[in-house]
């Protein structure tokens, strides 16, 4: 029998999640993210003076020290900023802001924002426009976090020689993100869970890489709140890709792409 899994999964619809689960989740990750944040910039900013006094030198040891302290104090300050920030998705702190902006321009700073990141992991890079670009209505701020974890992620779980290829097109009315690595792929066990919130593949838990388990959750929250859709397709042992579809106008409030096919 074939070992692999080819396996193609939807971010569920929101409106179907409970209801108290998110009130509670909102509450508990606000509440310990606020108290959290204020101690951690406070000590961040003691490490710096620490570092950066010229009247008490302290020995190279005790630099070691510090700095390797700072490396988690920065860990933790970026974990709690993502709790706030998926609280704020799911209480709707944050407004849309949008805007008219070319697919190529979004496209062409992720591939910026990634540029010395590839070469530095060794992974075959692409970012293509494939056909010709257009003009679309969205919230850039939230396009840029979308496709930034997205990509963030294929980088993350692609090993040195392989490949990621990020790429976009305008498809009538909507228009098509499309980022595709040749990672480990996701298990039959897993694929389902991936869009839940701190589901983390339990490889993760003892091969080092880092995350809060809260990157594509964050996604799927963005992606519906802009009238997206996002799935996810994987072929254990080959890779993974991930879809995100937008429509090229400004939809209305209750105009997801997935309810419009429901």
């Amino acid at each position: 029998m074939d070992a692999r899994t080819d396996l193609h999964t939807s971010a569920p619809n929101p409106a179907a999640r409970p209801l108290i689960a998110h009130d509670e989740l909102r509450t508990i990750l606000s509440n310990l993210s606020h108290e959290l944040c204020r101690p951690l910039i406070s000590l961040r900013a003691g490490f710096d003076l620490i570092l950066g006094s010229a009247a008490k030198p302290i020995s190279n040891d005790q630099r070691g020290h510090v700095q390797t302290m700072v490396v988690l104090c920065d860990d933790l300050l970026r974990l709690t900023r993502s709790y706030l920030d998926y609280a704020g998705l799911v209480q709707g702190t944050r407004p849309l802001c949008y805007g008219s902006f070319t697919i190529g321009a979004l496209i062409r700073e992720i591939d910026r924002h990634f540029a010395q990141d590839v070469v530095a992991r060794k992974v075959s890079w692409e970012c293509v426009m494939e056909g010709a670009d257009t003009t679309v209505s969205t919230d850039a701020a939230r396009c840029q976090q979308i496709f930034g974890n997205v990509v963030a992620n294929a980088l993350k779980y692609t090993p040195a020689g392989g490949q990621v290829r990020l790429a976009a097109r305008h498809e009538g009315e909507t228009w098509t993100f499309i980022v595709t690595d040749s990672g480990p792929g996701i298990p039959a066990d897993a694929i389902s869970k991936v869009f839940e919130p701190f589901y983390r593949l339990s490889r993760e838990e003892h091969s080092g890489v880092e995350g809060s388990g809260l990157g594509l959750a964050i996604c799927r929250e963005m992606v519906d709140q802009l009238g997206g859709e996002i799935s996810i397709s994987s072929t254990v042992g080959q890779g993974t890709r991930v879809i995100v579809r937008f429509p090229v106008a400004q939809p209305s409030s209750h105009g997801s792409l997935a309810s419009q096919r429901n």
